[in-house]
């Protein structure tokens, strides 16, 4: 998705505006990183490793669209 496809989100009231500083980023990305290493322990289940790498990737494009302002 490009970013001119967010801003078109934004007019049409699909995507909010958002400030957004230094530690709330920083948190985003303490998480992810917690849930990638959760992801690679091989003695849990596959589905809550799975979980885990989806859950990472989810905050990870949460912490892009924050660094465009969305």
């Amino acid at each position: 998705m490009t970013l001119e496809n967010l801003r078109n989100l934004e007019k049409i009231g699909q995507l909010k505006i958002h400030v957004t500083g230094k530690e709330e980023i920083h948190r985003l990305l303490e998480a992810a990183r917690r849930n990638l290493a959760d992801a690679g322990v091989d003695v849990i289940s596959c589905e809550t490793r799975f979980d885990s790498a989806y859950k990472a990737i989810m905050q990870l494009a949460l912490v892009a669209m924050m660094a465009n302002g969305f």
